[in-house]
């Protein structure tokens, strides 16, 4: 395995665990943590190691005993400088690259300072081969590892979130929640399976309607215009609570806690396992657009892909005094900053990175379809999350995962079952 896949599988690992910690992990762990801490440094000025200790912990989900470990691996990556005296780490200097590099060097310095134990070298393998789709319990026993040892890693996986047993016909097969968002093609062909079944028509109905709030479709019982039964909507919520799409979630003061449904990627070519970011990124853009077009405090955004396309080329959004609490989360994933105007008042910036600018177009591709119409200092984007908290796919998928497929429509389930076996057992 390259070492950039092993920085984005060991990210993956964290965020899906949430504040779960597998014992058997430790370099995996401050790995993941590494990564989580580069991704949200990136184009951050100095910060007191104090104030990002604290987010860390609060927003980051780290523990209090991961965050010195995570920074010495990333200073000895040379991604950040640690100032203070012998003792004291006062204040931490970022120079974060672009997503290839930050992973490929985060791996090399974990690899090459701590080393992986069995466990976790049997857990990234395990990850590698699920990124490839979904795999048998046969398939996985070829990795070469003992009955015990797979056991206990499949266990943790699915106990923590980042490996999703599924049962098809008497197989048990393993997939990542990760998978359908690296390869549009495998939600493709699942709609294709599915053929004009509720499940094709559910999956036709998101990938044209994409970032749709859930707690709107429920309430409308519509989708695009299409209205939808209570079966539709228990699918809807199933497909995202098992992993086939992602289901980022926005939780503010005014609104509560709301799940943005995403369907099939834009386009056919694969995400290399680097790339998984950038297209998280585009989500958490996306979610903050359709956030402010349907459940705005007062100023509705009126036509999402053309917001965006204005980001892209004038490199800034018009200030108003909801910018603070709508790009929050763009802010937080270091695509844009959030400058104040005047009073209350600021504007989105988008950062021009060509990581950034590929998210951003990306967030355009979701949010174009039927029903678009033509058209600081560290402590103020580190610290202002007080209101609004963005949370990622993987882990937001966790409070919908009681929905079952099986219990929201036997047809589903079946062409999911021939999905599964097709690929797992292939």
């Amino acid at each position: 395995m390259e070492q950039d896949e092993v920085a984005v599988r060991s990210h993956d690992i964290l965020v899906s665990s949430g504040t779960a910690r597998a014992s058997e992990f430790e370099t995996l762990t401050t790995i993941g943590a590494a990564v989580r801490l580069a991704l949200n440094l990136r184009g951050m000025p100095p910060v007191e190691y104090g104030l990002l200790r604290e987010v860390a912990v609060h927003r980051l989900g780290l523990q209090p005993g991961e965050v010195r470990p995570a920074l010495e691996l990333l200073a000895e990556a040379e991604m950040v400088d640690l100032a203070g005296d012998n003792s004291t780490t006062k204040t931490i200097l970022p120079n974060i690259p672009y997503f290839e590099d930050l992973y490929r060097k985060v791996g090399e310095a974990g690899a090459s300072t701590q080393g992986l134990n069995e466990h976790e070298q049997l857990t990234l393998a395990v990850m590698h081969r699920l990124g490839q789709g979904p795999t048998s319990r046969n398939e996985l026993t070829k990795l070469g590892a003992e009955d015990r040892a797979l056991n206990r890693i499949l266990q943790i996986g699915s106990d923590a979130g980042f490996v999703l047993p599924k049962r098809a016909r008497g197989h048990d097969i393993y997939i990542s929640p990760a998978y359908f968002a690296e390869d549009p093609q495998a939600l493709a062909d699942l709609a294709a399976l599915a053929g004009s079944s509720r499940l094709g028509r559910i999956l036709s109905l998101i990938k044209k309607n994409q970032g749709y709030p859930l707690s709107i479709i429920e309430e409308r019982r519509d989708l695009g215009g299409t209205n939808l039964d209570d079966k539709d909507i228990l699918l809807i919520k199933a497909l995202a609570g098992e992993g086939f799409v992602p289901p980022p979630s926005v939780r503010t003061s005014h609104s509560g806690e709301n799940h943005f449904m995403f369907g099939p990627r834009p386009g056919n070519t694969r995400l290399a396992p680097h790339e998984g970011q950038i297209f998280n990124n585009a989500l958490a853009l996306a979610a903050a657009v359709r956030q402010g077009q349907f459940l705005a405090r007062e100023y509705k955004i009126n036509y999402p892909a053309a917001l965006v396309r204005a980001l892209l080329r004038d490199g800034h959004l018009g200030s108003n005094s909801e910018a603070i609490e709508q790009y929050r989360i763009v802010a937080q994933h270091g695509i844009g900053r959030l400058v104040p105007t005047t009073g209350d008042r600021a504007r989105l910036e988008l950062i021009q990175t060509p990581d950034n600018i590929r998210a951003a177009k990306l967030a355009v591709d979701l949010l174009a379809g039927p029903t678009d119409k033509p058209t600081p200092d560290e402590e103020l984007v580190l610290a202002m999350r007080k209101g609004e908290e963005y949370v990622e796919p993987l882990l937001a998928r966790k409070s919908l995962s009681e929905c079952k497929i099986v219990n929201a429509d036997e047809e589903a389930k079946h062409a999911v079952d021939d999905f599964l076996l097709r690929r797992g057992c292939a």
